[in-house]
């Protein structure tokens, strides 16, 4: 199957099949393409060739209500239950499997009402059936919203990372419960990133890099594959040592204490402590949802925390707005770039500086442009005309432009390409080289860890191991952070 979305491949030749009664996981770093395979075949895409069967029926261009009622049932992730209405209308849709008919008292039989009793029994779901879906709890919404798929009564489970925003025992509870639903003779595809859970529950594994097939196999060979560990941590290319060495203590720019944050009652960040000295790069590295962006977002402003501190030149910012922040000499550079797309560039650089006391625009804009070439031809161009690169290129001279104290990079090597990816942080080696004070967050992170100073290095919410950045490079903890511990595996 192959599918692309103008210029980006985001699947090729890619082929794979889960059998009943197994769970085959399909894995890979951001922008792999995992959800988009999921999408194509609950036939929210149409691929542009090769097909999705189940069984002997071709369904690769089926509409999606033809798929769901062949016996294609599948999970999101983010819930989409019907927050208005209770669980059990929410299980009634289901059991009704596309039957037309009166309203939902109509088929509130006895025997469906027992039919969805025993399915929320089943995956663990100890609330009531009256509560509205909006007012669950998250990790009963993740458990409804399984329940509900199992009732279309499905051949194929397709699951869309449900162990997101859990807590570690409700994960465990999670792996039980799948293995009970693949025990049925269901086949599940799962999606996840928790790599404790993958390693411990798969049977087999599909592995992913930028749509296409690097490895699959039993979890202890997956695990293993150096084409894995690659896609996963990121290849060292940059091989660009530090030219200045600044010796002697340095007073820390940033300061996190304790720091508690997250998406509605379940805590993505848990008593998380990390600094940040003056002229110091900082790595925070780990695998999808262990909480990097969320811990920027918090830093920022932008994501409130539940508790903790934190302090930039030691005045405390954790309950300032994010403007208040940004004033105060800390930039972002968020996940996906977020440039003015119609805006032009030098008009998205004058607004990086919107917080600068100083009138010397114009000479900040000229280093910038000496810093970052590609942007120099295109500077009255729209920035939404940018290649990724270039944009991404765009959004980190904005924020050197508001002379921050600290520069927040959030991935940002996500969605380039390999050369692209080398030419960018050969620039970051330059700002480290230049005294830029950064903290960066970043999917390939052997490569960030041969520019930073120390790193961090989180797992579910909080720091597992902090150090000098080659040290950690060839920690055993690293690895285990991507791809899960050996002693996981089935």
């Amino acid at each position: 199957m192959s599918i692309a979305f103008g210029g980006i491949k985001a699947a090729t030749n890619l082929s794979f099949a889960a059998q009943p009664g197994q769970i085959t996981s399909v894995i890979g770093p951001n922008g792999a393409g995992k959800t988009t395979v999921l999408n194509v075949i609950g036939g929210f895409y149409r691929p542009d060739s090769g097909g999705v069967r189940l069984g002997n029926r071709e369904l690769a261009r089926a509409p999606a209500w033809t798929i769901a009622r062949a016996g294609i049932a599948r999970t999101y992730q983010t819930t989409k239950l019907f927050g208005t209405m209770s669980v059990l209308d929410n299980m009634l849709i289901a059991l009704r499997c596309g039957r037309l008919g009166g309203m939902l008292s109509s088929i509130a039989s006895k025997e469906n009402r027992l039919a969805a009793e025993a399915l929320l029994d089943f995956v663990g779901y100890q609330g009531t059936l009256a509560t509205r879906a909006a007012d669950l709890a998250h990790v009963d919404r993740r458990l409804v919203e399984i329940a509900r798929a199992l009732a279309m009564r499905p051949r194929v489970l397709l699951l869309d990372e449900p162990a997101a925003g859990l807590m570690r025992a409700d994960k465990d509870a999670l792996s039980t419960l799948l293995r009970r639903i693949a025990g049925f003779g269901i086949a599940v595809v799962l999606v996840e990133h928790d790599m404790m859970l993958v390693m411990g529950v798969s049977d087999h594994i599909v592995v992913l890099d930028a749509g296409i097939c690097i490895a699959s196999g039993k979890p202890a060979a997956v695990r293993s594959n150096p084409a894995v560990i690659k896609a996963y941590l990121g290849g060292a290319v940059v091989g660009r040592p530090r030219t200045v060495i600044r010796q002697g203590a340095r007073d820390p720019v940033l300061i996190a204490l304790k720091l508690t944050a997250g998406y509605g009652a379940a805590p993505v960040l848990d008593d998380l402590a990390l600094e940040v000295r003056a002229s110091e790069t900082v790595a925070m590295i780990g695998a999808n949802g262990a909480g990097k962006s969320t811990t920027m977002r918090a830093l920022a402003g932008l994501l409130r925390p539940v508790g903790g501190e934190i302090l930039l030149d030691d005045r405390s910012i954790a309950r300032l707005e994010a403007h208040r922040i940004a004033a105060s000499g800390l930039a972002l550079v968020p996940e996906g770039r977020q440039v003015f797309p119609e805006l032009t560039v030098h008009d998205n650089l004058v607004l990086g500086a919107y917080c600068r006391a100083d009138s010397d625009l114009d000479a900040s804009i000229a280093a910038m442009l000496k810093r970052f070439p590609r942007l120099r031809d295109r500077l009255q161009g729209r920035a939404g005309l940018l290649s990724g690169g270039e944009q991404q290129m765009l959004a980190i001279a904005r924020g050197l432009m508001a002379k921050p104290r600290i520069l927040l990079l959030d991935e940002p090597s996500l969605g380039l390409a390999p050369a692209m990816i080398n030419e960018l942080f050969d620039i970051l080696a330059e700002l480290r080289d230049d005294g830029v004070t950064i903290l960066l967050v970043d999917q390939m992170a052997a490569l960030a860890l041969t520019i930073a100073d120390r790193g961090y290095i989180l797992e579910s919410g909080r720091v597992v191991r902090t150090g000098d950045a080659s040290a950690l490079a060839q920690d055993s903890e690293l690895e285990a952070a991507y791809l899960g511990r050996a002693e996981a595996e089935r």
